[in-house]
């Protein structure tokens, strides 16, 4: 029974609870993190890192907790050094990030807490627990924390004094639109600027050895545009689990989708901006590149490229996720319930609107008879409580982001499906 096991038994026990939610715990623990050190969760990047970093560290003291290994001598894992090294290029204090521990260790002390009391109902031996993971706790960070002090310094520097520095600074410069002689940039940059810009953003988890990822998002960058014929382009890195690139002059964003499909490294995922002519062109097409990323972060299942062309109007409005959500919901109605027959609602009158209303090819698209199409959307109109002619901008739009988004865009206050009956039960509307 939970109150017969002994301070060590029950530290390694509950050790193998924890690891077996490993994703979700860290999660939990970044989530409230940001709401204490919100400087590293403001970028997408940095905000990925950062949870990286809180995986690892969870990961080496539950090895400990486990007895696998001592607090002494657990290897630092390569993303929690890879953290510290990113807020010295990011220019960040170090403050932040020893707080960002110290607020880290409060929240993981509350959950260990929390689990051993949970298994333990005996006090002595809940104390003894305690106390005995609560030292080994203190022994792993401090280690940590002065790795990561000297680690951070040691970065700092580096970075200040070295050509990735000034290069980053300068592109950073031309990002805010600051407006600097754009052929002394171009020089630095190695980069013709009055060419036409498209820019592209290539990212993966942050979970691995930091070169090894940089190296994978170079190879499929390169190999990318090499297929589509650019030799050359500028790329830099942004933290350690993206990359940023551009390419000056027109570029066939067409063959760039033909050759994503055959990318070494699956994991590596990328987003393209637009080709813009102009000034500002480097920094605009940057933007719309990661408006799309931003796109295809919250979809179910993205594909390798996501040009912004093709999600441009969702990311419009996937910069508020709560009001869209909201706009579905008005929009929509009973049909934006998380149901099997009201995504089939949804599907037939997206296919219908993409068609341009016309029901025969909507049916050859859906693999079904007409009739069953003008039944569905009988029933449609019965449930939105409107003509299809009418707000159809609206329904459309809200069409889209379902569509884009999945689950995660549907609200979670319908527990039930639309009234659309069962199509058995009725007879087919007859065809015109």
């Amino acid at each position: 029974m939970a109150s017969q096991l002994t301070a060590n038994e029950a530290i390694v026990a509950c050790a193998h609870d924890l690891a077996a939610q490993l994703d979700d715990v860290a999660a939990q623990l970044s989530e409230q993190l940001a709401g204490s050190v919100p400087e590293f969760f403001d970028d997408d990047d940095l905000a990925r890192e950062a949870e990286a970093s809180a995986y690892g560290n969870v990961s080496a003291m539950l090895a400990v907790f486990r007895a696998e290994a001592v607090a002494e001598h657990v290897p630092i894992r390569p993303e929690v050094i890879a953290f510290a090294s990113t807020v010295a290029r990011r220019q960040l204090p170090l403050e932040l990030l020893i707080q960002s521990y110290r607020v880290g260790q409060t929240l993981f002390s509350r959950l260990w807490l929390d689990v051993l009391a949970e298994r333990l109902s005996d006090q002595q031996v809940f104390i003894e627990a305690l106390h005995r993971s609560f030292d080994e706790l203190n022994v792993y960070l401090d280690r940590v924390v002065a790795q990561l002090v000297s680690d951070y310094e040691r970065e700092r520097d580096r970075w200040l004094r070295g050509a990735a520095a000034r290069r980053t600074a300068l592109v950073e410069r031309l990002l805010r639109g600051d407006r600097i002689p754009i052929d002394h940039a171009g020089r630095q940059l190695d980069h013709d600027l009055r060419a036409a810009q498209t820019a592209l953003v290539a990212w993966t988890p942050s979970h691995g050895e930091v070169e090894q990822q940089l190296g994978a998002l170079e190879s499929c960058l390169t190999a990318l545009l090499s297929a589509a014929g650019v030799s050359r382009m500028l790329m830099l890195p942004a933290g350690t689990c993206a990359m940023w690139a551009w390419v000056a002059g027109d570029l066939d964003t067409g063959r760039l989708a033909e050759s994503s499909r055959a990318l070494p490294h699956p994991d590596v995922l990328i987003a393209v901006g637009q080709t813009v002519h102009g000034l500002d062109a480097f920094r605009i097409s940057h933007e719309q590149a990661l408006a799309a990323r931003r796109v295809a972060s919250r979809m179910p299942a993205p594909a390798r490229l996501t040009p912004h062309a093709d999600v441009a109007t969702v990311a419009l409005m996937a910069g508020d996720m709560e009001e869209s959500r909201r706009f579905v919901s008005r929009v929509l109605g009973e049909l934006a319930a998380r149901t099997a027959a009201a995504e089939q609602l949804r599907e037939t009158l997206w296919v219908f609107l993409q068609e341009g209303g016309n029901t025969r090819r909507a049916s050859e698209r859906l693999f079904m008879h007409r009739n069953t199409v003008l039944y569905r959307l009988q029933r449609i109109e019965a449930v939105l409580g409107h003509p299809l002619d009418e707000r159809r901008l609206d329904v459309e739009v809200a069409l889209l982001l379902t569509t884009t988004f999945g689950d995660e865009i549907l609200p979670a206050d319908f527990s039930s499906a639309p009234r659309p009956g069962t199509e058995a039960a009725h007879p087919e509307t007859p065809a015109d």
